[in-house]
């Protein structure tokens, strides 16, 4: 079962969105200098038992979901994950996953609106650099195209 450390809503995750953040922790993958180390341990409730009260209250001021992390990455957690996408699109808001793993969108992955994908390597910069690994795809079409270089943009200004 998934984890969560704590919630947010940020204007900084999706380019043009407002985003209701959900830290989950439990993050497998270790990046050197992570920006939060913290979501490397089991910290924190479980999702299951308040995310429709964290949605609901919440509701009004986000425009997007937005999974900061994939936990375990159990199949029992992709499962619970793509409950909560069912949830969210049923209620008319989007959805998005911040994976953090150097991979290309796996079949699960489909009901997101938005994916992140890539580690953090600090030698290549955050998502905002042109340098960066790390990718932002948006579904459009049943596809998922790169949107990275809006980052790009938005750093510019």
């Amino acid at each position: 079962m998934l984890m969560y450390a704590s919630v947010g809503i940020s204007e900084l995750e999706m380019p043009t969105k407002k985003s209701l953040v959900i830290y989950i922790s439990n993050c497998q993958h270790r990046c050197r200098n992570c920006h939060t180390p913290y979501l490397q341990n089991c910290y924190g409730d479980l999702l299951k038992e308040n995310f429709e009260t964290i949605f609901n209250v919440y509701y009004e001021y986000f425009d997007i979901v937005c999974f900061m992390g994939e936990g375990k990455e159990t199949e029992e957690d992709k499962k619970e994950m793509l409950d909560y996408c069912t949830f969210i699109h049923s209620r008319k808001k989007m959805t998005a996953l911040y994976c953090g793993r150097n991979c290309q969108v796996e079949n699960w992955m489909d009901k997101f609106d938005y994916i992140k994908i890539g580690s953090y390597q600090e030698e290549k910069g955050p998502i905002t650099e042109s340098t960066t690994n790390q990718k932002l795809l948006k579904k459009e079409n049943n596809k998922y195209v790169d949107i990275t270089y809006i980052f790009w943009k938005l750093n510019n200004h």
